[in-house]
């Protein structure tokens, strides 16, 4: 299933070099001009140096970058959505949406309006663990994988204890 990432998403993947994981277990990685936006032009403008390394990726066609149809924009306008969220979050539960497809989204309100309209979503680290059960990466792999995006996105010890638990229940706890 493809995955549309919003802007923290791929983020925390970028930082933790995961963006080549996330397109073995998920296919092509896909962001909207909302989200480009948001993390390569701002991001550039603020000294962020992930804005370089994503737009890298933009440019080797590793993540690709779409806008809104009409008739995504249209759905945008109609969703009302919360101010809290950027539109780089609103875009990807919309094209999410429209195409019938996964939305990475960190955000708890992301999750919220996801979750209103009905859109499949899902964390960063759901996509480890999705990893680890179709085999592309072994315990070891998963629990490196795993520090390394908990380092990027700030993840309390006792979130990070669990999802290491549930990668040992999920390959029986052999690396």
């Amino acid at each position: 299933m493809t995955a549309k990432l919003d802007a923290s998403a791929i983020v925390y993947l970028s930082k933790a070099k995961l963006l080549t994981l996330v397109e073995r277990v998920c296919g092509p990685i896909v962001i909207t001009a909302g989200v480009y936006q948001e993390v390569v032009v701002r991001g550039r403008a603020a000294g962020h140096r992930d804005a370089d390394v994503i737009d890298k990726a933009v440019r080797n066609r590793e993540v690709l970058v779409v806008s809104l149809t009409e008739i995504g924009r249209k759905r945008l306008e109609e969703a009302g959505f919360s101010a809290r969220l950027g539109q780089g979050e609103q875009e990807t539960i919309i094209e999410a949406l429209e195409q019938n497809c996964l939305a990475v989204l960190d955000d708890s309100y992301a999750r919220s309006a996801a979750m209103t309209l009905r859109a499949t979503f899902c964390r960063t680290e759901t996509l480890l663990i999705e990893a680890v059960m179709k085999k592309a990466m072994d315990m070891a792999a998963y629990e490196a994988a795993l520090s390394r995006l908990a380092q990027a996105k700030g993840m309390k010890l006792d979130d990070l204890m669990e999802l290491l638990r549930v990668g040992r229940l999920i390959t029986g706890g052999v690396s």
